[in-house]
């Protein structure tokens, strides 16, 4: 990795839009750009940018997107107040960053398991770079490319899954039960409540 490509790993941008270009295939794609956490702060990370979220330059503008903020502001990760909208940048505002497993855009879903696989690496080094307090998978399937394994947990803390030795959590599924969503996020709400004060 290059000094350049280093500094532009470790930016943290000013509040958004977030748009940023990558190369597929030899070709220009717009896509979301990677919100590192500081150190000892929280990583979210999602499958891939939707199509709606690069045209809004935040993350999570969808519907299901829209659910992950809400959740994030019942457990206290963000103030009750936040605007949907521009949430990724409420999110950076308190320290904790965002990024997805591969960056290209799609409407759905569609990714395959081996594009996704090969975001591994990078979100690895990007996680060996940034050094969170621990991972925070929004999406189960992100978090099973992840480990190179299928998952039992629903939600929480995912035993033997670490990623550059920071450990993984994975947040209750978007049609999760009230039961799950509630016992995920007050895990979550305790996750912060435990994270260093000191964050150099």
């Amino acid at each position: 990795m290059t000094p350049d490509e280093l500094t532009a790993l470790t930016h943290r941008p000013p509040p958004g839009p977030h748009r940023a270009p990558i190369t597929v295939d030899g070709e220009t794609v717009e896509t979301l750009a990677d919100l590192p956490p500081l150190r000892d702060r929280l990583l979210f990370v999602g499958l891939n940018p939707s199509p709606v979220s690069v045209a809004a330059g935040h993350y999570h503008q969808g519907r299901l997107g829209q659910t992950f903020w809400r959740r994030l502001m019942t457990a206290g990760v963000l103030p009750a107040t936040t605007a949907t909208e521009t949430a990724d940048d409420a999110l950076m505002a308190v320290g904790h960053g965002i990024t997805d497993l591969l960056k290209v855009p799609t409407a759905r879903d569609e990714a395959t398991d081996a594009a996704l696989t090969a975001g591994v690496g990078p979100l690895w080094q990007k996680i060996a770079i940034w050094r969170p307090a621990a991972v925070v998978f929004i999406y189960k399937r992100a978090a099973s490319i992840s480990a190179g394994r299928a998952l039992t947990e629903s939600w929480g803390h995912l035993p033997g899954v670490a990623l550059a030795g920071r450990p993984c959590v994975l947040m209750p599924g978007p049609y999760a039960s009230v039961e799950q969503v509630d016992e995920g996020l007050n895990f979550l709400r305790n996750l912060v409540a435990a994270l260093p004060v000191d964050r150099d």
